[in-house]
């Protein structure tokens, strides 16, 4: 009878911790992202590439995090397309 209450709170302390884990990552990922792309676009060191960032959901589209921030995978493709633009590439 112990064992299983000890079972349930423990599942369900893992299943809280994971619900704020997705929360934060889900508010950070909605603060300003647009105006970091003018930033990493116009820098000398290329933007992240997605297979060098953490998956952060799976869905359409993707979420990746790179460096501290959430990027979607067509956020990553414009930041690639705008330093190749920008330095010749």
């Amino acid at each position: 009878m112990m064992m299983k209450l000890g079972r349930g709170l423990m599942r369900l302390g893992l299943a809280a911790g994971m619900i704020a884990t997705a929360g934060c990552a889900v508010m950070h990922s909605q603060r300003g992202i647009g105006s970091s792309n003018d930033q990493v676009a116009a820098a000398d060191v290329p933007p992240p590439q997605v297979q060098n960032c953490g998956i952060v959901s799976i869905g359409s589209p993707s979420k990746y995090a790179c460096n501290g921030k959430v990027y979607t995978s067509f956020d990553l493709l414009k930041l690639r397309q705008d330093w190749e633009k920008n330095h010749g590439g």
